[in-house]
């Protein structure tokens, strides 16, 4: 009996396993991107399998011994290693593949691939993802800018040709959530709103969600866009030195070892030392952006990576530099504002998670800041505006055959000053806010891909202290391929926004853009979005997209033009409204001669509230609302050292509040009983019409460049571009003179015929 028993229990015994696992993650050496669907092998065996959209792969029951891994995908040098696997061992093996050839750049292949992942593999609408190389395609104002490019996307408005911000599909500019590697950015705008912060040096590449986002992104109404700063794969160190009209930049990276890489970045405008040089006059502004990047990847599979912005605009001088020797006693005049961050990142793939096939853990720290300073004459007035944010974002995800599961949560904590200070008051602040709320939020998505059908369904719960607010937001893609290059989308979701920004929008300048949150006076707001469009493939490189798009906005804070600085609580004004149009995009990606695309945007916005200074309320539209709005950006490379770029974009008038009369404020004299008119007291206060209830005349500019490559121990490129090529005389603004009878109105044009150039030196 105790035979047959150690008989039995020695059949029990699972075989002693002479097998290994063999996973990994396969990235692009140059820009450090996951490849997807790259062939990981073992030689002379059958053994192998795809890589996913993470460029994740996983190889089981590879035997034991001396073996040799073969990693190759189409545009890339095929990957051979060699490894020695021990019997039961789990070995971690990350390959970085280089590009293969001089027409299948790394970059190329990416921007082609990101595009058909998102059409494969994701139910979200509407990405639009651009690389670096596309970045410099485009003809520049200045110097290549990332912002200036999204608002040549589909679905977003640019208002005029002096402000780099942009507008998602009917929404207010600060509702648009901007990440640098992750962390968001307050206000990436210099120079009054004209250039955008991110050093085009830096960037790896970007992408805009301009609406239906995954219920990880919070915080903003309209959109999402990311940039992921680039990752230096080269060892030794190397750099490119920019020079433009604009200012000049430097970027270095490099590596060290085989596992930590860095770069680090600045940049500074030289427009005051050039004006010094030409003139006796003084344009006392600059501004500087520094931008850092390390990370090092773990022997596990998994990386920490830290990242870090700083920048400043400084507007300073004297009284009377300006021309005025009268004003507060020749003082100092000071106007500053500007970012920071620092963020920490740690993420480690694992094998599995619940038993599932693979996982991945994420975790981010950061700390935000963005502050604006008004300094009139040493102290006399100041208003000061100061917002940090804490933030902690962490996640879990699981893959298991068809499914993908993710967790998450998002914690903030926000430090928000608002100070309005004079020296005529001995100390007292005119106006002195404090805020300190905290937000807090779990969300789950739940992804699911059929043979013909991928869904992801998604809640969002999430809280902001002192507010009396908390919510559960839904958001719901739906994807049904009708054929394998045609594919129909509908998205449903709800997003919320407690940060606005006091801003005047009807401003054509965001000269100055100040932070508060949501409290018991300004309520979170919300909206509603519904998306369906189709998608369809036309070849390896070519795709056309129709999106059309209803949101509905509740209880959105608006800047109140007529609040008493004195009185807290009346910043805002709440409003509701609608935003409704189609987007229509033609993209030919990078890989051929010709590459570029073709946006069209139809919408129409309204709002629902104040008009006037009195209680007066009603329908008006936003000053965004461009019902016709086209832009085409092509780039032709024929092989040689020259590529060219090009861009059309053509628009229908923007909405104002028009002056129809003037009221001439005269000042009373109790000595002589009557009010005296001199040429330096009289006043003038013009008087509106309907709000924006007329519109600009139709908006055109076409936009040429030229680049010419010259390549060696140095790669030189210096560039120059047209903006405005035939001088349109696009109306920025009307100017008004009542003094005149009858009264005259002249209109001021934005950009004239303007070229610019540059250089830059890559090594």
């Amino acid at each position: 009996m105790l035979l047959l028993t150690a008989l039995f229990f020695a059949a029990a015994q699972p075989p002693v396993d002479t097998t290994a696992t063999l996973r990994g993650r396969v990235t692009d050496a140059a820009s450090a991107q996951p490849v997807a669907e790259v062939a990981v092998t073992i030689a002379g065996t059958r053994l192998g399998a795809l890589t996913d959209a993470q460029g994740r792969y996983e190889i089981r029951r590879v035997p034991s011994g001396a073996v040799t891994i073969v990693a190759g995908r189409i545009g890339y040098a095929t990957e051979r290693r060699a490894l020695i696997l021990s019997a039961g061992e789990i070995r971690t093996l990350d390959l970085a593949l280089a590009a293969a050839g001089a027409t299948l750049s790394a970059v190329k292949v990416e921007a082609r691939t990101t595009e058909r992942e998102q059409f494969t593999l994701s139910a979200d609408p509407g990405l639009f993802a651009v690389r670096s190389e596309t970045l410099k395609r485009v003809p520049v104002i200045g110097e290549p800018d990332v912002l200036r490019v999204v608002q040549l996307m589909p679905g977003v408005v640019a208002t005029n040709d002096f402000n780099a911000g942009y507008n998602v599909r009917g929404g207010e500019s600060d509702q648009n959530l901007v990440l640098l590697d992750g962390y968001p950015i307050y206000n990436p705008f210099h120079l009054a709103g004209l250039f955008g912060t991110f050093i085009d040096e830096t960037v790896g590449e970007f992408e805009l969600i301009p609406g239906g986002m995954p219920s990880r992104y919070g915080t903003r109404l309209s959109s999402v866009l990311t940039i992921t700063p680039k990752a230096e794969q080269r060892s030794g160190v190397h750099g490119t030195l920019s020079a433009s009209v604009l200012a000049t930049s430097l970027s270095l990276g490099g590596r060290l070892g085989d596992r930590t890489s860095w770069n680090v970045a600045g940049r500074r405008t030289y427009a005051d030392r050039f004006v010094a040089l030409l003139s006796s006059s003084s344009l006392p502004y600059w501004f500087t952006d520094v931008q850092t990047h390390v990370r090092h990847e773990l022997r596990n599979g998994g990386r920490l990576s830290l990242t870090a912005y700083a920048g400043e605009d400084v507007l300073a001088g004297f009284f009377s530099g300006l021309g005025d020797s009268t004003s507060a006693g020749l003082g100092g005049l000071r106007f500053d504002w500007g970012n920071s961050l620092i963020g920490a990142a740690w993420e480690q793939p694992l094998s599995g998670l619940a038993g599932g096939d693979s996982a991945r853990l994420m975790q981010r720290v950061s700390r935000t800041g963005f502050g604006t300073n008004l300094d009139l004459g040493n102290g006399s007035f100041t208003l000061e505006n100061r917002v940090a944010e804490l933030r902690a974002w962490g996640e879990a995800t699981r893959w298991s055959g068809r499914f993908a599961t993710l967790l998450g949560y998002e914690w903030s904590a926000y430090r928000v000053t608002y100070d309005v200070e004079a020296a005529a008051t001995d100390g007292a602040p005119l106006l002195a806010q404090r805020q300190r709320p905290s937000s807090a939020a779990l969300y789950v998505d739940q992804t699911v891909r059929a043979d013909r059908l991928t869904a992801r369904a998604g809640l969002r719960a999430e809280t902001v202290t002192g507010t009396g607010w908390a919510a559960i937001s839904p958001r719901a893609s739906l994807k049904w391929f009708a054929q394998p290059e045609l594919a129909l989308t509908l998205s449903a979701g709800r997003t919320t926004q407690w940060t606005p920004a006091l801003r005047n929008e009807q401003a054509p300048v965001r000269l100055f853009d100040f932070w508060l949150t949501a409290d018991r006076n300004t309520p979170v707001a919300s909206a509603w979005q519904f998306i369906g469009g189709a998608e369809r493939w036309l070849g390896p490189r070519r795709f056309v997209r129709v999106e059309g798009y209803h949101k509905y906005y509740d209880r959105l804070p608006s800047s109140n033009l007529f609040n008493d600085p004195a009185v807290l609580g009346d910043e805002f004004i709440v409003t509701t409204g609608t935003s409704t149009g189609v987007d229509v995009l033609w993209r030919e990606l990078e890989g051929g001669r010709w590459s570029g695309w073709v946006a069209y945007s139809f919408g129409v916005n309204w709002r629902n509230g104040k008009i006037g200074s009195g209680d007066e309320r009603g329908r008006f539209a936003p000053v965004q609302d461009r019902r016709h709005n086209l832009n085409v950006v092509a780039s032709y490379d024929p092989g040689g050292k020259w590529r060219y770029g090009l861009r059309l974009g053509v628009g229908s008038g923007t909405p104002f509040t028009d002056v129809v009369g003037q009221v001439v404020r005269r000042r009373y004299d109790p000595v002589t009983n009557s009010f005296p008119v001199s040429r330096g007291d009289v006043e003038r206060e013009p008087l509106g019409g309907p709000r924006n209830g007329v519109r600009y005349p139709l908006f055109q500019r076409l936009d040429l460049s030229a680049t010419r490559t010259s390549t060696g121990r140095r790669t030189w490129a210096p560039y120059v571009s047209l903006i405005n090529v035939y001088n349109a005389r696009n109306v920025f603004t009307y100017v008004f003179d009542y003094t005149r009878n009858p009264p005259e109105r002249s209109a001021v044009s934005q950009f004239p015929l303007l070229p610019t150039f540059g250089v830059s030196v890559s090594w």
